[in-house]
C-alpha cells in the first residue's frame, strides 16, 4: 500500500511555486515537465535538478518516471534524505515494495529521529505483509510526532489486516480527530465499524466523507448498502414475529438454547427456550396471529455466566485500552437478544444495555418498555431482563 492517498511527498522541493508548482495545480503539466527536463539536461549532475522532475512526475502520479529521476537524484546525492524519501515512494507506488524498504533503511540511517521516514517504512513493512514490523515503525514514527495523522491512518490498515476491528477503529478515529477532512480514514473506520456490527455509526462517518466528497460514487454505493443494512436489521425485528421466526433467532440457534414448552411463573406463561447458563422465556399473544409480545432472558448461574467468554455468539465488546475482546456469557446473550428483539445494532443494543445496567427502574428504549424482574417458577427464584414493545407488536 504505498501512501497515495495523500499528499505526494515533498513536492518540486525547493521549487519556487510561480514557476512550477502552482502551475502544475493549474493543469500545465507538460510545459513544466518540460521545463524540468530541459533543466536536467543542462545540469545532469545537480542532484536537486533531478530531485525536482522526481518530484514533478510524483504530483501528477507517473511512478516510474518519477522512479527513474529520483534514482539519478539518490547516485549523485546519497545523503539527501529528501531524495530518499521521494524514490521510496515512487518505488512504492511502482509496486516495487523491496526496494522501497531498502531506500527507507538507509533513510533512517540518515536521520533516525524524522518521523516520516518511520511512517514511510511502516508502510513499506505493511506493503511487504510484515505487520509486527509495520506496528513497530509506525510506532516509533508516532511516538516522534503524535500528530501523524496519517500514520495514525496507517496504523489502522495494519490493525485492519490483522483483523483486530476495535484496535483499527481506535486508529482511525484518532486520525479523524487530527484531521477531519481525512476522507479515506472515515470510510475505512466506517468498514472496521460495519464488521463489528456498529452499523449505525458506519453510516454516521460515511455520510460525514460524503459531506466532503460529494462526487464519489463508491463512497455513495457503499453509504446506501449501509442504510440497506440498516433497514433489514429494522424488518427482522423480532417482536410480532411468529414462534417459529423467534426460534431461528441467533440467541436461540447459535446459543444451543432448547425449547422445553410451556413454563409457568409468576410473572405468566411462557415457551421457554433452555441453555446450560441462559435461558429465553418468550411469550406469544393469545389471538390468531400467535406472535411474540414479551421476553424475557434469564441468567440461571449468574456467576458462571460472567466467569465464562462466549464462543457461541460470536459478540465482542471493546476494553479500556481498545482491545477488542470476546463478550461474557451473560453479557453476549443480553447485547444479542436486545439487538434482535428491538432490530438494531450491536452500537445502539450496547448502549441501551449500559442504560439498563444503571437503572432499576423500567425504561422505553428503542420502542420497547425493558426492565429488570424477579419471580419464582419451579420453585426457584430468578432474576430477568425483560421486554415489551410499545404499543402493538
Amino acid at each position: 500500500m504505498s501512501d497515495e492517498q495523500g499528499k505526494p511527498s515533498l513536492p518540486l522541493v525547493h521549487a519556487t511555486a510561480e514557476d512550477a508548482l502552482e502551475r502544475l495545480a493549474a493543469g500545465e503539466t507538460a510545459s513544466v515537465i518540460a521545463e524540468l527536463k530541459v533543466a536536467v539536461e543542462r545540469r545532469p549532475d545537480e542532484a536537486r535538478a533531478w530531485l525536482r522532475l522526481g518530484t514533478a512526475y510524483l504530483a501528477i502520479a507517473h511512478a516510474r518516471e518519477a522512479a527513474e529521476a529520483l534514482a539519478h537524484a539518490v547516485r549523485l546525492d546519497d545523503a539527501d534524505l529528501d531524495a530518499r524519501l521521494c524514490f521510496a515512494d515512487a518505488l512504492a507506488r511502482s509496486k516495487r515494495h523491496d526496494e522501497a524498504a531498502y531506500q527507507l533503511v538507509q533513510a533512517r540511517r540518515l536521520a533516525p529521529n524524522d518521523a516520516r521516514v518511520h511512517r514511510q517504512l511502516g508502510v513499506a513493512f505493511f506493503d511487504k505483509g510484515l505487520c509486527d514490523k509495520a506496528l513497530g515503525s509506525l510506532a516509533r514514527a508516532l511516538e516522534l510526532d503524535p500528530s501523524d495523522a496519517r500514520a495514525h491512518f496507517v496504523s489502522g490498515l495494519v490493525h485492519d489486516a490483522r483483523r483486530e476491528s476495535a484496535l483499527a477503529a481506535v486508529s482511525y478515529r484518532r486520525a479523524i480527530a487530527l484531521d477531519e477532512s481525512m476522507v479515506d480514514a472515515r470510510c475505512t473506520l466506517a468498514d472496521a465499524l460495519a464488521a463489528m456490527g456498529e452499523l449505525d455509526l458506519a453510516v454516521r462517518e460515511l455520510e460525514a466523507a460524503q459531506r466532503l466528497d460529494r462526487t464519489n460514487l463508491r463512497l455513495a454505493q457503499n453509504l446506501e448498502v449501509l442504510r440497506g443494512g440498516l433497514r433489514e436489521l429494522a424488518a427482522r425485528r423480532l417482536f410480532g414475529k411468529s414462534e417459529s421466526v423467534v426460534e431461528q433467532a441467533t440467541l436461540v440457534t447459535r446459543g444451543g438454547l432448547m425449547r422445553r414448552g410451556p413454563f409457568d411463573t409468576g410473572l405468566g406463561s411462557f415457551v421457554r427456550y433452555e441453555g446450560s447458563l441462559v435461558e429465553l422465556w418468550a411469550h406469544y399473544s393469545d389471538d390468531a396471529e400467535h406472535v411474540l409480545d414479551r421476553a424475557i432472558l434469564v441468567v440461571s448461574d449468574p456467576e458462571r455466566a460472567l466467569r465464562t467468554m462466549d464462543d457461541a455468539l460470536g459478540v465482542t465488546v471493546m476494553s479500556p485500552d481498545g482491545k477488542s475482546e470476546r463478550a461474557d456469557v451473560a453479557t453476549a446473550a443480553a447485547l444479542t437478544l436486545l439487538r434482535e428483539l428491538l432490530g438494531c445494532s450491536l452500537t445502539r443494543a450496547s448502549a441501551i444495555y449500559a442504560e439498563l445496567i444503571a437503572s432499576s427502574e423500567p425504561l422505553e428504549l428503542g420502542g420497547a418498555t425493558l426492565s429488570w424482574v424477579r419471580t419464582n417458577a419451579a420453585g426457584k427464584s430468578y432474576v430477568g431482563l425483560a421486554a415489551s414493545p410499545l404499543g402493538p407488536a
